[in-house]
């Protein structure tokens, strides 16, 4: 259908064409009420004709009209006039990046900034659930206020396909609101360029598929040239799936080197393995483009200068090199020299917490030469990740690719990083951004250790010894053996000097005394190690000492890393360092010369339990600064249990909302977790090793205990050969009974979700396999429905499926979050679910559940918290308007310390 001028539609008159494509015919128009030009577009019949396609659309319309970002062109208006649907747009005046680089690349600092303006507004809409599914040049307007993203795939948001005849899927696509004739690329080889190997898959976009095509726009801007090129549609495809476009810097030469590993992490073929999010990208950007490592450039020098100013930059110059001599010379010295003590302060990051202690976060790590710190935070439009921070640069930038990172550990030269992740030994090279698994099935590992012969220790559990394997993989091989008489775990390995001989942690979990806990002198050689140490705290080597903490002082003992052999007695140190004494973990790292860094303050723990309302406003704290663990409320909100971690085992606890009195509810020496509350909330459920005092066979089973501690635990369903049993949840009305069948390890429960009808002699029906890698599971307040997360798709997503009958698994299920999502918890009325994204925000969704399916609103976002991401940390009052969050440190956080010259204070003291 074809417009002429003057036609009114609504309060919009049409005044000229702009272009047309499968998706519709646009037009410039007047919007006659407000006074302004305005683009239209105007559906085609078949779209609008379907009146559940169009009321898709319009539902898809306007959440896209809820994002209010300067580079997102503005939805302004859904109108139907008679039988004509259009939509109201911003009209932009400029050109495409597109029509831009038909004229080569662009100067750095213009893809730089494009590339950080479209990062922005592709975070914005993606923390709304949106994601755009068509990013190319075509898609991007360049105006004199900067750039703008157009079109946010509402036609695939919505389902929508193109009429028989319509044209190719490049036409689907065109743009609606450029002031200027619409031009289609012409092939449908132009529209795949772009394009995600997965979508090219068939299968479902997400945020990490528009991630993949900011990097081919990065890629195009830089370079001038196509990430990936073919002669025909089926040589294009391959290209993309089984191809690496040439390095930026092989291209353009003068790219920075931080550039092109941005641009190779966003590209990577594996989604699970790209960088993660747009804000990253963001980040990445700016952090290049104010100068950051591996990003410098020569900057060009005016020629014509007069003397004077010619004489002063030639003495500034030398200055400055003679300055940056002498600081190398000082920061690669094997010994510190005489020198003043400086102390400074790391605090976490802008928008995060640090994560320095905890089951499957670990200390910080300093490299060899001093020069920068590796740590694990929270936030920051991320979840769990690493962090570093150079000392000679004012912020700290994520490593792209290191979600759920902990526990990292540095190569001698300083150039790679190990860390633990995803249940994974992996290693990452700073210089490329490329991460390598180096062993698989990792949980709950205490540390690692990498020698200059290439050799790296590791922990496969909280509760193994140590072994080794080569730092390019292979078989690992055991270094060292438990005596199950003595001690339950190894852990926190540092090699010394000379990559033969290392020190590790030994420590038994049922010691609550810590009088056999202490430090070890092994040799990869063979023969019984050594303890040199007696102590409850892990400890690190450094220039000569062993330092620890006791009773949150920092203790140094002088100790020969040749012979393993101490002299002396420890001498206590001017600083109070954290400790966690639920793991023996002492936040502390020091370089080989002399630069010391450690977690700042006495407390076990860096979390704590809190009440929050929906805007993210802190009610009140629940419990101390402590190893806060799993967390469920009463379904009337007024009491909440919790897993506080001391001993190193935990005990179940509870507190009332109201008057923050806490109570402790199980009292044995055994590890008891998971708490979860009975209807009736005068009783709970827990997973643990006891019955009427006694201890069980090795394993988790499930017991129910009076909250008020007036009775014995009860054991209602035992451990079997399929593995532990914990607790998840409890129908309203007592007889369902959701539980995980596998292993808890650490605090991360892995395996099946089965359901069990309490009270009753049947066996337990699982629903969900291992392999779906589900984390979390809730029944709706009316029985009927049940709300989970699982990774079978690659990354966590929560669903929600009907409650089977008894003897049958899920027949159906509805993926509810679009980007990425944990812990669901429902309302009561069931009209409203709440979960975590994996940047740690906390969202809700509308839920209709009338007529047997699932029906769902917008992604809407509460706040941002800062919680634990290894265990179950949230839980929602029946309301919908109180959260209790096991958040780390809240607004008690503690920085980490820098001290230069460390070894001048044990001259002084």
């Amino acid at each position: 259908m074809t417009l002429n001028s003057g036609t009114k539609l609504g309060p919009y008159e049409i005044l000229s064409p702009l272009g047309a494509g499968g998706m519709g015919e646009v037009y410039r128009a007047r919007d006659t009420r407000l006074g302004r030009d305005v683009a239209i577009k105007v559906l085609p019949q078949h779209l609008s004709s379907n009146p559940e396609v169009r009321s898709r659309f319009e539902r898809e319309a306007r959440t896209v009209s809820s994002l209010n970002h300067p580079h997102i062109c503005t939805l302004f208006d859904v109108g139907r006039d008679g039988s004509t649907d259009y939509l109201v747009m911003e009209l932009i005046e400029g050109e495409t990046l597109a029509i831009r680089l038909a004229k080569g690349a662009l100067p750095l600092a213009d893809t730089l900034r494009i590339g950080g303006e479209i990062s922005d507004a592709l975070d914005r809409a993606h923390r709304a659930g949106i994601v755009h599914r068509d990013l190319k040049p075509g898609n991007i307007m360049l105006t004199r206020s900067g750039a703008k993203l157009m079109d946010f795939g509402l036609a695939r948001a919505s389902g929508l396909a193109p009429a028989p005849g319509s044209g190719t899927l490049g036409a689907l696509t065109q743009s609606p609101t450029m002031a200027q004739p619409l031009t289609a690329e012409g092939t449908i080889v132009g529209t795949f360029q772009y394009m995600s190997p997965e979508q090219l898959e068939g299968k479902e976009a997400d945020a990490t598929s528009d991630v993949w095509a900011l990097g081919c726009v990065l890629y195009e801007m830089a370079t001038g040239k196509r990430a990936f090129e073919g002669k025909s549609q089926a040589s294009l495809i391959t290209s993309i799936m089984g191809s690496e476009p040439a390095p930026i810097s092989q291209v353009a030469p003068m790219t920075p080197p931080a550039l092109d590993r941005l641009v190779h992490g966003m590209l990577a073929k594996d989604p699970r393995d790209r960088v993660q999010s747009a804000h990253d990208v963001k980040l990445q950007l700016a952090w290049i483009a104010e100068g950051g490592s591996g990003a410098g450039l020569p900057k060009a020098v005016a020629h014509r200068r007069k003397s004077r100013e010619r004489l002063a930059w030639m003495i500034a110059t030398a200055l400055m090199v003679v300055s940056a001599a002498l600081l190398g010379r000082q920061l690669t010295m094997k010994s510190t020299p005489p020198g003043q003590v400086t102390r400074t302060i790391i605090s976490a990051p802008p928008g995060t917490r640090l994560q320095i202690t905890g089951d499957d976060s670990g200390p910080p790590s300093i490299s060899p030469d001093g020069s920068m710190v590796v740590f694990t935070a929270v936030g920051g439009g991320g979840g769990k990740r690493l962090w570093l921070r150079r000392l000679n640069e004012f912020s700290a930038r994520p490593l792209v690719g290191t979600d759920e990172g902990g526990y990292p550990f540095w190569s001698p030269d300083g150039r790679s990083i190990g860390f633990y992740g995803q249940g994974k030994l992996r290693r990452l090279d700073l210089a490329t951004g490329s991460i390598v698994t180096l062993v698989d099935g990792v949980t709950s590992a205490r540390g690692g250790a990498w020698s200059k012969d290439g050799v790296i220790l590791y922990e496969v559990d909280y509760g193994s010894p140590l072994s080794r394997i080569s730092e390019s993989g292979g078989t690992p091989q055991a270094v060292t053996a438990l005596d199950t008489t003595m001690e339950s775990t190894h852990r926190f390995p540092q090699f010394m000097p000379d990559g033969k001989h290392f020190i590790y942690m030994s420590a038994n979990h049922r010691d609550a005394a810590g009088s056999r806990s202490g430090i070890y002198f092994g040799s990869l050689d063979g023969g019984k190690p050594v303890r040199v140490l007696t102590s409850r705290s892990s400890a690190r080597y450094a220039n000569g000492f062993l330092l620890f903490v006791r009773d949150s002082t920092l203790m140094a003992q002088e100790f020969d890393p040749a012979s393993g052999a101490t002299r002396g007695e420890a001498r206590a140190l001017p600083d109070a360092v954290h400790f966690d004494q639920s793991t023996w973990n002492a936040p502390i790292t020091a370089s080989d010369n002399g630069v010391l860094v450690y977690g700042v303050g006495g407390s076990s723990g860096n979390n704590r339990l809190s009440a929050y309302d929906r805007t993210g406003r802190r009610l009140r704290n629940l419990s101390p600064v402590g190893n806060i663990l799993t967390v469920n409320a009463t379904p009337d909100g007024r009491r909440v249990a919790f897993e506080w971690q001391q001993l190193p085992f935990a005990d179940v606890w509870s507190v009332d909302v109201t008057t923050g009195t806490r109570s402790r509810v199980t009292i044995s020496t055994d590890d008891e977790n998971s708490p979860v509350w009975m209807p009736d909330g005068k009783s709970l459920i827990y997973a643990g090793g006891r019955q009427a005092g006694a201890r069980d066979s090795d394993g988790y089973n499930i017991y129910s205990v009076r909250a008020d501690g007036s009775a014995e635990p009860r054991r209602i369903l035992a451990k079997t050969n399929e593995g532990d049993m914990w607790p998840l949840d409890v129908t309203s009305d007592g007889r369902w009974l959701l539980h995980g069948v596998g292993s808890i390890s650490g605090n991360k429960a892995i395996g099946s979700l089965w359901i069990k009808a309490l009270g009753s002699d049947s066996a337990s029906q699982m629903l969900l396999p291992k392999s779906e890698g589900f984390f979390s599971a809730q029944f709706s307040f009316d029985t009927k429905w049940i709300a989970f997360d699982a990774t079978v798709s690659g990354r966590s997503e929560v669903y929600i499926s009907p409650r089977p009958a008894a003897g049958e698994a899920f027949s159906a299920r509805w993926q509810i979050s679009k980007s990425g999502g944990q812990r669901p918890r429902w309302r009561g009325d069931g009209r409203e679910l709440y979960y975590q994204r994996p940047d740690g925000m906390i969202v809700a969704v509308g839920i209709d559940a009338s007529g047997g399916e699932i029906h769902t609103g917008p992604e809407t976002p509460l706040f941002q918290a800062f919680q634990r991401m290894d265990v179950q940390t949230m839980d929602v009052s029946a309301d919908g308007q109180t959260f209790f969050i096991n958040t780390l440190g809240g607004d008690d956080a503690e920085p980490l310390a820098v001290v230069t010259n460390w070894l001048q204070t044990l001259r002084t003291h």
